[in-house]
Parts: structure tokens; C-alpha cells; sequence
């Protein structure tokens, strides 16, 4: 037989096996991710079949990015602009907060546990990638758990995922450069300034003009292909003309959702279904590529990092929630809730084409916190109701507004 037949062949099998996955998590209302990482890495561990039979590596970096971009759009399309204005401060706040806790304490403890020279600035910039990387929380992650389930703390969540999801693929890129000494301190917070002004920017003219021909062309059968290809094409501009692409798109899908365009609900069905259809494959990809060493003293560490990644999440969401009117079981809920998904996925990608001392490690680590995350908050949402007080929306936002935002 044909190579490429068979490599067809081997990637419409693990796309059917993920169909399958798929179906059965939706059935026990568990994230499907989960499970597809575990069946990548049962593969892995068999060595049967090799990643580069399915997909060149050189595609996956790229396949990912997209996948992020898709998760991104279809995430903000649901947020209305009065959500956006109540729950920003918040989110804005929580994320930077708890960015900083990551790129100081948890890079520190990272270095401490695994840098075979703590004394080594280049190892500890690898560290530091870890810390910039775990900074972030998964939208794809935190919509499928929550669902559609309406409390405010829970919308907090799940806006703080999009809000930190730039700084999840940005900042990893921003050490990058740190370390191979093509970025200098006294030029980073103009660049840093210049990508996330140039996002918005892009992603506000482009996105009008793109709603503007979707209304005007509107095609049941292109309408949808449009909206991918803007999605897309925004993406690629922001970041061609330095600016952030992740912002732009995040820019775009709340334009789409503020928007009045005909059968809206029908393409935003469509993208779903396009973006469910390419993170299955990427999440079972994966568990391929990066095997998690089955070490005791490996995972005996890694669990101890977590458990300390967690005391820095409460931490973090105690220091931007300092008035009492937020109760402690709402701040434990939050801190149980930080898993990790595409935008990790996406780095791991770009990272794994580095050859870099102590690299695999972090690698290693970073799909270690991706299983380790979502089993806890699967777990936690479980008990929801234990945690978050039955209360009305408006209840419950009136009560977290007493937090004064310094």
C-alpha cells in the first residue's frame, strides 16, 4: 500500500477513535480533552504508531495556532459587550495578579525542584518559561466543564481564560527571545505596548469590515467559509504587522457577537463544529509527542510544583478579592479551577522545534500540568454547588462589586 494511503488511513482511524471519545465524555458530561490526551499518550507509550506517519511536526505548530484562533473566536462571540463592561475589571486584575505570582514564585519553585545548575541564568529562563506558560487558564477548558451553567463567578472564570489566553502564547515568545538575546529589557515594554495596541487595533478595523461583507454577501453556503477565512486573515495581519493576533481575533468575536447578521447562530453552529473537528486531532497529537517520563521522582515533583501552583492561584485570587463580602469556599472554587488546554498546546508545539538544555523537562511538566488541571477542575465542577452560593446573577454581582478594585 501507499504511504500516504496509509497515513490517510491512520489519521481518519484516530479521528474516529476521538468521534468516539468524544461521544462517550459528552454522555458522562466529562471534557473529552482529557481523554484524548490519555489515548495520545497510550499511543506514545506503545510506539506503535509514530506522529510524523500522521502529520509532518513542521504542520503541527501551525494546525494548533489555528485551533487556538477558532477556540478564541467562538469563545468571545458568546460574551455581550454589558458582561464584557461588569466582568473585565475583575478578570483584568485577577489575570495580571496572578501572571506576576507565576513569573516570580512559581518559576522560583520550578528552578529550585528541577534545574539540574540552580546558579545557570539560562536554565533559569527555561523555568521561567514554565512560569509565563502556567500563567494562563484554558477557555476551551473552563466552557466545556462549566458549560452553560449562569453565576457570575463562574462568567468571571471564564473571561478571565480569554483575557490571559494572549499572554499564555505571548509571553513563553517574549523569554524565547530573552534567551537567545534577540530582545533587550530597555526595548520590552515598548514592544510589549506596541503588540497589544496594534491587536485591538487590527482586529477592530478588520472585524467591522468583515461583518460589513458578511451582511452584504451573506450565502448559506460561503457565509461560513467567510467568517473562518476573516478569522484567520485577521490573525495572520496583526501579527505580520507586529501586533498580537490572539488579541485581534479576541477583538473580532465580540464584534461578531455584538452584531446582527442573518442565520448567525447557524454559522456560529458551523464553526464549533470545524474547531471540535481539529482539536481532536491535535489534542490525541499531542499525547503522542511528548511521552511524560513514568518516574517516581518525576511525578512525586511535578505534584508537589502543582499542589504549590494551586497555593499561588489562592493567593493570587485573595489578593485581587480582599473584601470579606467574597467568601472563602467562592475564592477555593477559583483557585481549584485553572486548567490548562490549546493555548499550552500551541507552545508545546513551538517549544518542541528547540533544541535547549533542560527543554524536554519543562515539556514534560507542561503536559504533567495539562492532565494534572483538567482532573481537578472535571473534579471540582462536580461539587459546584458546594462551593458557590445559590443565589440570582444580579445577587451575586451586586455582592462581588463591594470588592473596591484598587
Amino acid at each position: 500500500m501507499e504511504s500516504y494511503i496509509t497515513n490517510l488511513s491512520l489519521f481518519a482511524l484516530l479521528l474516529f477513535a476521538g468521534l468516539i471519545i468524544t461521544y462517550i465524555s459528552t454522555k458522562i458530561k466529562l471534557p473529552n480533552i482529557l481523554f484524548l490526551i490519555i489515548m495520545g499518550l497510550s499511543l506514545g507509550y506503545t510506539k506503535y504508531i509514530k506522529i510524523e506517519q500522521i502529520i509532518p511536526k513542521e504542520i503541527l505548530a501551525s494546525l494548533s495556532i489555528f485551533v487556538l484562533i477558532m477556540i478564541i473566536f467562538d469563545s468571545t462571540t458568546k460574551f455581550q459587550l454589558k458582561e464584557v463592561k461588569e466582568l473585565s475589571p475583575y478578570a483584568i486584575k485577577l489575570s495580571f495578579i496572578f501572571l506576576i505570582a507565576c513569573l516570580t514564585l512559581l518559576t522560583l519553585f520550578t528552578h529550585l525542584l528541577f534545574a539540574e545548575n540552580i546558579f545557570s541564568f539560562k536554565l533559569f529562563l527555561v523555568s521561567l518559561l514554565f512560569g509565563s506558560l502556567m500563567s494562563g487558564t484554558a477557555p476551551d477548558i473552563i466552557l466545556s466543564i462549566l458549560g452553560k451553567t449562569k453565576n457570575k463567578i463562574l462568567e468571571i472564570l471564564q473571561f478571565e481564560s480569554i483575557i490571559n489566553t494572549p499572554l499564555t502564547v505571548l509571553m513563553p515568545l517574549i523569554v524565547l527571545d530573552f534567551y537567545f538575546e534577540r530582545l533587550k529589557a530597555g526595548t520590552f515594554i515598548v514592544q510589549f505596548l506596541q503588540q497589544i495596541m496594534t491587536g485591538v487595533g487590527t482586529g477592530l478595523v478588520l472585524g467591522i469590515l468583515a461583518v460589513i461583507i458578511i451582511k452584504k454577501i451573506y450565502s448559506n453556503k460561503i457565509a461560513p467559509l467567510i467568517v473562518i477565512a476573516s478569522v484567520l486573515g485577521i490573525y495572520a495581519t496583526a501579527e505580520n504587522i507586529a501586533g498580537n493576533g490572539i488579541l485581534a481575533v479576541t477583538t473580532f468575536g465580540l464584534i461578531f457577537g455584538k452584531s446582527k447578521i442573518r442565520e448567525k447562530v447557524e454559522l456560529e453552529r458551523f464553526s464549533d463544529t470545524f474547531t471540535d473537528l481539529l482539536t481532536i486531532i491535535i489534542f490525541i497529537l499531542v499525547g503522542m509527542l511528548i511521552i511524560i517520563p513514568l518516574d517516581k521522582i518525576f511525578i512525586l515533583k511535578s505534584l508537589a510544583l502543582f499542589l504549590i501552583f494551586l497555593i499561588i492561584r489562592y493567593i493570587s485570587i485573595n489578593l485581587t478579592f480582599k473584601n470579606p463580602n467574597f467568601k472563602k469556599k467562592e475564592k477555593i472554587f477559583m483557585a481549584l479551577n485553572a486548567p490548562k488546554g490549546a493555548a499550552s498546546i500551541v507552545v508545546v508545539f513551538i517549544l518542541s522545534s528547540y533544541a535547549i538544555p533542560g527543554l524536554q523537562t519543562i515539556l514534560n511538566l507542561i503536559l504533567s500540568f495539562i492532565i494534572y488541571s483538567i482532573v481537578l477542575s472535571t473534579i471540582t465542577i462536580k461539587f459546584k454547588d458546594h462551593f458557590l452560593s445559590q443565589e440570582s446573577e444580579k445577587t451575586t454581582l451586586k455582592r462581588i462589586k463591594k470588592n473596591k478594585i484598587s
